[in-house]
């Protein structure tokens, strides 16, 4: 296959800052000139496009060339070449603007990959006009490395494939190559509901991890030590997370240190210890007491509105209409990464 990667990846972030050789092992380059390098060893016809040749050192330079990568400057040299386009490059308003100015010059019937630059959703609406207009056979998907590619870590590649509100912005022709590709290099590919891709795959996924843990250490004690109903545990899952994920986005985490009394909440979830088991309420108990809130500072606290997004959406859709609900939530989606 003929695939154009986008951005070698910060070697100094990875190198020096992170210290990935000693903290997660493999061997420098990391990131997309890794993804690069792993594909043209598996004999794919590979393009990486990176304007930047000081974000890396000249002998990791020669280690891509050597794989076989033809290494360019030009986004739009690399558009032109693959069927495949991976975008491993900065988050949010900056990768939108490399997937327009490259989409009118990729081959028909290619597919842009997000990785943790941006929801493959929020990128899908960025370029919705140009796909329904101009470029009806071009698809979006993502190719998320779920760690720093070139660490032993990294086993999976997630794919975006159909949201959960059920669209379809890849063929099933074109995440199948995805599958294809990701197994050539023996990682495994995991398609998931475009939505939850970020949460899976980004480096969010630690905040999903633990508050997993959290959900599931409150559920079973809620259903099988209190014998409360499960609906009731259920929405009282839903009222912690809707009141801590609209906070910050009102607010910001500023906000949120300012408005959460850490000593009462203590209080209260030790209240929920009922079990030698529940060993993450206890770290989370001691992580929360350690924490010092000056590492984030306290601010103001918006006007913030604590409601059911899922219930609200269906109720303005009867109120409104389908198409003026789908409008605000492009609109204020996208909004998230200007």
């Amino acid at each position: 296959m003929r695939v154009s990667v986008y951005g070698a990846g910060n070697q100094n972030l990875y190198i020096n800052q992170l210290n990935l050789p000693e903290k997660f092992g493999g061997e420098p380059p990391y990131g997309g000139s890794r993804m690069a390098i792993e594909f043209a060893e598996a004999g794919h016809d590979v393009v990486l496009a990176e304007p930047n040749k000081n974000i890396m050192s000249e002998d990791l330079w020669k280690k891509v060339e050597d794989a076989g990568v033809k290494v360019v400057s030009d986004d739009l040299e690399a558009a032109k070449h693959g069927e495949i386009h991976i975008l491993f490059t900065p988050f949010g308003r900056l990768t939108i603007n490399i997937a327009k100015k490259i989409i009118n010059h990729v081959p028909e019937n290619a597919v842009i990959c997000n990785t943790c630059t941006i929801p493959t959703p929020v990128l899908y609406r960025a370029l919705e006009g140009i796909l329904r207009l101009k470029r009806k056979d071009v698809g979006i998907s993502s190719f998320h490395p779920t760690g720093v590619p070139g660490t032993p870590g990294q086993k999976y590649y997630t794919i975006a494939g159909k949201s959960l509100e059920g669209k379809e912005y890849a063929s099933e022709n074109q995440v199948n190559k995805l599958v294809e590709l990701a197994e050539s290099v023996d990682k495994i590919p995991y398609v998931a509901p475009a939505d939850i891709v970020p949460a899976v795959a980004d480096m969010g996924s630690l905040v999903t991890a633990i508050a997993l843990v959290g959900i599931l250490d409150y559920y079973s004690v809620g259903t099988q030590v209190i014998k409360a109903p499960k609906e009731m545990i259920e929405k009282q899952i839903l009222i912690s997370l809707q009141t801590l994920a609209a906070i910050i986005e009102t607010s910001g985490m500023e906000g949120l240190i300012n408005i959460l009394n850490k000593d009462a909440l203590i209080s209260s979830a030790k209240n929920m210890l009922i079990n030698k088991k529940q060993e993450d309420l206890n770290l989370a108990l001691k992580i929360i007491e350690d924490f010092n809130d000056s590492k984030i500072g306290k601010g103001d606290v918006n006007t913030t509105y604590l409601v059911a997004p899922q219930t609200f959406i269906k109720e303005a859709m009867s109120l409104i209409g389908k198409h003026a609900i789908e409008g605000i939530i492009r609109r204020s989606s996208n909004k998230l990464f200007e």
